[in-house]
């Protein structure tokens, strides 16, 4: 039976999407980059780690290393598989990668969540260190070979929203301003003009453009179990991407689990496997928003089977490396 060590990308949301596996038996789950307690520590690991990149060998593996399981006690059998988010600070580490499969005699895969267009992802690195590469990028396995898959995710139990408690808002945004911040705020504007009631949360705003800043919540960290109700109790969510072709996102995961309206400028929606234009909006300028979608009572039903689940995740795995 193989036994999975999965390295997180550190986010709060991780735990989320692993949560149907984190307390099996053969998973260790690390959503940690180290456990080192001193900046300086971090700060020498840091420098560590770049000279061994130089130098093409590992400098004091022994101590480094034992950090970056953060106390997990890692399997020791035959069939171990090491998971990586591509995201994960030691996701492109040459050198753990190196130690991990002659010590542990693993086969190691990475789970990529981003186009490779959009991060610093090394196809010969992928190629030279994994035995196998699942992204959620079509276009992306088709070019560099590898394997298409689903978003992971998973829904945790929380309060429902009723007619009788109603919505506290009837579009919800969270997400970083990135280069796409006139393009919320114009969207935004487009919303309250006509009577939309926004629940907007915007992080990484210059503080001389933040426009409407006694209605929307700037650089204000929000934990994710936070914004998952925030997005329950609204009518639906927005999702606004930097460029075309970045989808599918983890954003229309939540709707599809949730059952939420979604509107979107991603083009490339009406090609995931739950595309119901009842339940979800494309749209390219905020003019063509339907305030129709917005406000009318229709409760979505994507029929969600369980597709993301990480269960299904490590199913795969299992079938492209038996």
């Amino acid at each position: 039976m193989a036994e999975f060590v999965i390295m997180g990308n550190a986010h709060e949301y991780c735990e989320v999407m692993c949560s149907d596996i984190i307390d099996r038996k053969d998973v260790v789950f690390i959503n940690k980059p180290n456990n080192l307690k001193s900046n300086f520590g971090k700060l020498l690991d840091f420098l560590f780690q770049k000279l061994s990149e130089e130098a093409k060998l590992s400098l004091f593996p022994s101590i480094r290393y034992k950090s970056y399981f953060c106390g997990a006690a890692v399997p020791d059998g035959k069939d171990i598989r090491f998971i990586f988010f591509d995201s994960n600070a030691h996701a492109k580490d040459e050198a753990f990668l190196k130690y991990i499969r002659k010590k542990y005699k693993a086969k190691l895969v990475l789970y990529v969540t981003n186009p490779v267009s959009s991060m610093e992802l090394n196809p010969e690195l992928c190629s030279s260190f994994y035995d196998s590469v699942f992204t959620v990028y079509a276009q992306d396995a088709d070019h560099y070979g590898w394997h298409a898959c689903n978003h992971i995710y998973a829904k945790i139990p929380a309060e429902e929203p009723t007619r009788e408690n109603s919505y506290d808002a009837d579009v919800f945004f969270a997400g970083r301003a990135k280069k796409r911040l006139q393009n919320i705020l114009s969207t935004y504007e487009f919303l309250v003009s006509h009577n939309i009631k926004c629940d907007f949360h915007i992080v990484g705003v210059a503080k001389k453009q933040m426009r409407y800043a006694s209605d929307i919540k700037y650089n204000k960290w929000m934990p994710y179990k936070e914004l998952l109700k925030r997005m329950r109790r609204s009518r639906c969510i927005l999702e606004i991407l930097q460029k075309h072709g970045e989808g599918p996102t983890l954003r229309m995961a939540e709707a599809i689990v949730y059952n939420k309206k979604i509107i979107t400028n991603d083009e490339t929606g009406v090609a995931n496997q739950f595309y119901d234009e009842r339940f979800v909006q494309i749209f390219d300028t905020p003019e063509n928003l339907s305030l129709n979608f917005i406000k009318n009572d229709i409760e979505p039903n994507f029929h969600y089977r369980g597709e993301y689940s990480a269960i299904n995740f490590l199913k795969s795995i299992e079938e492209h490396l038996s």
